[in-house]
């Protein structure tokens, strides 16, 4: 890394340099501007995987009737000619700022590992499910220790709640029905399109994850009603 010229990472979101020296820009400005593109050309996908059943919105979408495509999706397909190269075990150098000037966290990494971050997006910015939750994971990254993300959620859901653990408690019952539930849905979804792994299971390992996490924010709930937990902050 210390041969790496920093400035190219000056945009907000993570870049995946390869051992070859190759970098792939996951910013949040290329994507938005990929998905635009993408929408702009009903010829990206062929008829047979639009029509399929898993290729679909969600039960829940509040747009299922009206999509025209699956918002989710936006943050992966327009990237598939740059990751489906690669295997998900496949190593990389994960760089990610998450704001203009901010703190740049650099780790050696899987792909797999690296992509977590597309998925949380995915399905906490461009789904229109999960959108309601993003303010939750304010703060989190994908570099970050599963302990510690869950940790951020809970504050931030503490917070949110304005301190009710019987409001936490039925939010956080929601949005795991919900998020576990879009996960699903995108890896379907993913199996019909991608001809790699790297992304497929970066949303199984989001899906895996997510479980997890949540687990981890239902054991902060259930220590604090019993007087056992940290303090949210914590």
């Amino acid at each position: 890394m210390d041969r790496m010229d920093l400035a190219q990472f000056a945009e907000p979101g993570l870049y995946l340099v390869t051992p070859a020296g190759e970098t792939i820009v996951l910013t949040r400005r290329l994507i938005e501007e990929r998905a635009r593109a993408l929408l702009n050309n009903p010829d990206t996908l062929p008829p047979e995987v639009r029509a399929a059943a898993d290729y679909q919105p969600c039960d829940i979408c509040p747009e299922r009737e009206t999509a025209e495509i699956c918002h989710a999706i936006l943050t992966t397909l327009p990237f598939f000619d740059d990751i489906d190269r690669f295997m998900s075990y496949d190593r990389v150098t994960a760089v990610f700022r998450e704001e203009a000037k901010g703190m740049l966290l650099i780790r050696e990494t899987s792909m797999q590992e690296a992509l977590q971050h597309v998925s949380i997006l995915s399905l906490t910015h461009y789904c229109e499910v999960g959108r309601k939750y993003y303010a939750f994971f304010e703060g989190v990254n994908p570099l970050m220790p599963q302990v510690q993300i869950a940790a951020a959620v809970f504050r931030n859901m503490y917070l949110a709640c304005e301190g009710d653990l019987t409001i936490l408690d039925d939010t956080l019952q929601t949005m795991q029905a919900e998020l576990m539930q879009t996960a699903r849905c995108q890896v379907k979804r993913l199996q019909l399109i991608s001809n790699g792994d790297a992304f497929l299971n970066a949303f199984v390992a989001t899906e895996s994850t997510t479980e997890l996490m949540l687990m981890e924010v239902r054991d902060r709930l259930t220590g604090l009603t019993e007087g056992t937990a940290l303090s949210p902050d914590r």
